[in-house]
């Protein structure tokens, strides 16, 4: 029995050690420019998932500029709605490569990528590494 519980607490350990890797990743991870003169008018829409959600932006391009961001699915937390204050800063700035929230890093960069893969028409899947 205490041999289980002790597998049960390593296997849990390593679950959280995983999933701080994610959140690791997408706090560094690189956000690119976009070349806006490439992108065509209309409605975009982009994704990014790490930790098991998946974040979902609908971005409007109007004569090569970023007009408006329709936040479509965010986590329901403090930090995430307080991430929600990077996307007037990507409009402002005409690049999802801005300035992180304090304090909601992680979430803004989830944010911030998921604007770069509906300007580009990649979706990323993951913090992982993959795009």
């Amino acid at each position: 029995m205490k041999r289980n519980a002790i597998a049960i607490a390593a296997l849990l350990a390593g679950l959280g050690l995983l999933s701080g890797c994610d959140a690791d990743y997408v706090r560094t991870m690189p956000i690119y420019d976009v070349e806006l003169t490439a992108v065509s008018d209309g409605e975009h829409e982009g994704r990014f998932a790490y930790g098991g959600f998946t974040y979902v932006v609908l971005t409007t391009t109007r004569g090569h500029r970023i007009v408006k961001i329709d936040l479509l699915k965010n986590r329901d937390e403090r930090h995430a709605r307080q991430a929600e204050g990077v996307l007037p800063r990507v409009i402002e700035k005409q690049t999802p490569n801005v300035d992180a929230v304090t304090g909601a890093t992680t979430t803004s960069k989830a944010l911030m990528k998921a604007v770069e893969n509906s300007l580009t028409l990649r979706t990323a899947t993951d913090g992982s590494g993959g795009s």
